[in-house]
């Protein structure tokens, strides 16, 4: 099982040597790729004759770095995401701005809710860093706080320079008294072994626990059963589009507990405290048959 290389990232991906924006650079993210793949090579060539069993696989792990190439394969197959904003020019994102909800614009290689800017009625915010009239970067382990950038037209010029993601703003049902959510599945094999929802001020773009955050653990929710059933199925989908057997799958609503989108998917997910459900001794018993045929 692999874990995230904080090392490797942090020296060669979270700034680029290209773009200098994090999030932004093809060459760091094929970095990222090709390093995965020589470890696969060596623990192949060392342990390799048909023994080796991942739960994460080499070729399977850098891929929900790329937020395009992950939303693209689960349309493929039939997963509902956001609703993307067909754009070709800045003018064309600014007209799908309506009262009622905005755009968002997520960089394609970014992760931790990291580079993202809103774009609402009469309110503009990101949270890269701006500093004399460019966007850039905050540290690699702080937060990264949302600023407004009403009006500025040219920071959104500077960051569709790059690829990014462009999609309708999702509007979460009440449920949490008015708190903005996601659900956070665990896929392991054929199942959905727990999930917990992550919950912030309505006002707030993200809900990363990184980013301010907070956790209430299934079955504390409270949630409908029928919601959590369709919703678990949803992340088995988008596991199965991605051909892993382990991942962190982000769901929200758009509206009502009816419609369930994908909005993230994680391949190096956090695990939960034991005290609220032992991951790690999840994946060792094999109850979600990780090795079936």
């Amino acid at each position: 099982m692999f874990f995230f290389p904080y090392t490797f990232w942090n020296a060669n991906c979270e700034v680029p040597q290209d773009t200098h924006l994090y999030g932004t650079s093809n060459k760091a993210y094929v970095k990222f790729k090709e390093f995965f793949l020589e470890i696969g090579k060596e623990l192949e060539r060392r342990f390799g004759g048909g023994r080796l069993n991942y739960v994460i696989p080499p070729e399977g792990a850098p891929i929900d770095r790329d937020k395009i190439e992950t939303v693209q394969r689960m349309r493929q197959h039939g997963v509902p995401t956001p609703k993307p904003v067909q754009h070709s020019t800045l003018q064309e994102v600014l007209e799908q701005i309506t009262p009622e909800s905005g755009v968002v614009l997520k960089c394609r290689y970014g992760a931790e809710g990291k580079g993202i800017t809103v774009l609402r009625y009469n309110e503009w915010l990101t949270n890269y860093k701006v500093e004399d009239f460019k966007l850039s970067n905050h540290g690699v382990y702080g937060k990264w706080p949302f600023v407004e950038i009403t009006g500025k037209r040219e920071l959104l010029e500077q960051l569709l320079e790059h690829e990014v993601i462009v999609e309708k703003e999702i509007i979460p049902p009440d449920v949490f008294g008015r708190k903005k959510f996601d659900l956070r599945f665990y896929v392991v094999g054929q199942r959905t072994p727990h999930f917990f929802a992550r919950l912030n001020d309505p006002r707030e773009i993200v809900t990363n626990f990184s980013q301010g955050g907070t956790v209430m653990h299934n079955p504390d929710t409270g949630l409908d059963q029928i919601a959590i059933k369709n919703a678990s199925a949803l992340a088995l989908r988008a596991a199965r589009s991605m051909n892993l057997q382990f991942l962190g799958v982000d769901i929200m609503f758009d509206g009502n507990m009816d419609t369930p989108l994908v909005v993230e998917l994680q391949a190096f997910t956090d695990f939960p405290k034991i005290e609220k459900f032992d991951l790690a001794q999840y994946i060792i018993s094999d109850n979600g048959e990780l090795f079936a045929d």
